[in-house]
């Protein structure tokens, strides 16, 4: 798995019941934050369930059409791994994978929960609003990458010894490789965010990245390269009206989200 930094931007153009002319800047978000990155794909061993994950981080930008359908550019950077061994009796049979991938993409996200727009409805008790937000988003994308691999495999052969009998051996067997350009990909997302106040929300969000290459780690052997993101956000919404957001509250309410 993996951690990353992303930057997330959302507008909303949608009313309840109000009058005035709309401001796109109002749900405007940025977010940023750390995850896990997660490299499937050539060098993964059959049976394994995971690979070294390494920090990454990732920055874009969200445009929220309505309380259900966004569009979300993002993109996140950092390095890769991935790791084999051949097992028992063989310790230094390995195969390794490293490698940095700057990743772009663009996903049509919908949420399961709406999107509220917090100036048209009070963040109270009294005029509750859904505070939760549960999104899924497919979409494409673009990677820039570089990326070497090295192993170290034992195999077995059968000979004649001087006698004239069958006789088994190992023997090393040495190779490495690397690769670097771009390569495309479809992102699979789904997140979760939770608003603590009109302006600051808190996200969690998991892509899976399908590459269609077949190189990101400098081997090719006929099966498609992965990328798996975990990543934990803070984000920000512009032009959110803190006193609209009040209407209602107590005092007591209101000190508390100070």
């Amino acid at each position: 798995m993996l951690v990353s930094l992303s930057l997330s931007v959302s507008a909303q153009g949608y009313y309840w019941g109000s009058g005035g002319k709309k401001k796109h800047i109002q749900n405007l978000t940025v977010n940023a934050g750390l995850g896990l990155r997660m490299y499937s794909g050539d060098i993964q061993q059959r049976g394994s369930l995971f690979n070294p994950v390494k920090l990454a981080y990732g920055a874009g930008a969200r445009y929220q059409f309505n309380p259900r359908l966004g569009v979300t550019l993002d993109g996140a950077g950092r390095g890769y791994k991935g790791k084999a061994e051949q097992g028992a009796g063989f310790p230094d049979a390995i195969e390794e994978a490293n490698g940095k991938l700057w990743e772009a993409n663009m996903t049509i996200q919908f949420s399961i929960l709406k999107w509220e727009d917090f100036t048209q409805r009070q963040f109270t008790d009294r005029d509750p609003v859904t505070k939760g937000n549960v999104y899924v988003g497919v979409g494409g994308g673009a990677a820039l990458f570089n990326g070497s691999y090295s192993s170290l495999r034992y195999a077995t052969a059968t000979a004649l010894d001087s006698l004239g009998n069958d006789s088994s051996y190992t023997y090393p067997v040495s190779a490495s490789g690397s690769g670097s350009g771009f390569g495309f990909y479809v992102p699979f997302v789904f997140g979760v965010r939770y608003r603590f106040d009109p302006m600051w929300s808190l996200e969690t969000q998991m892509q899976y990245h399908m590459y269609f290459s077949d190189n990101l780690e400098g081997l090719q052997r006929g099966r498609n390269d992965g990328m798996t993101l975990f990543t934990v956000k803070l984000g920000y919404t512009f032009g959110q009206n803190k006193k609209k957001a009040n209407i209602g509250k107590t005092p007591n309410q209101k000190r508390k989200g100070k």
